[in-house]
C-alpha cells in the first residue's frame, strides 16, 4: 500500500491556523486584552515552532510566542 502526503493541504492547513491566531489575536487587542492562548492540534505535518515564527513574521514580532504548555500557545501582544 502506497502513502501519500499531500503537501499543498499541510500549507493551506498551516496558513489557515496562521489566519486564525492573527484574527483572534485582533480579537483580543480590540477586548483590551494582551494575551491570549491557542490550542495547537496534533497531527498537522508541521510543528509549534514554525507556526509560531510565521504568526511572528507575518505580525512584524507584534504578537509573539512567550509560553508553550502541552498543546496550548500563550501569544503576547505588544503595544
Amino acid at each position: 500500500m502506497k502513502i501519500t502526503v499531500n503537501k499543498n493541504q499541510q500549507k493551506i492547513n498551516f496558513n489557515t491556523h496562521v489566519g486564525n491566531i492573527i484574527t483572534i489575536a485582533q480579537q483580543a487587542a480590540e477586548q483590551g486584552r494582551d494575551t491570549f492562548t491557542y490550542h495547537f492540534p496534533k497531527g498537522l505535518g508541521f510543528g509549534y515552532f514554525e507556526l509560531k515564527l510565521e504568526v511572528e513574521k507575518q505580525t512584524e514580532n507584534s504578537v509573539f510566542c512567550y509560553e508553550i504548555r502541552g498543546r496550548n500557545i500563550n501569544f503576547c501582544i505588544r503595544n
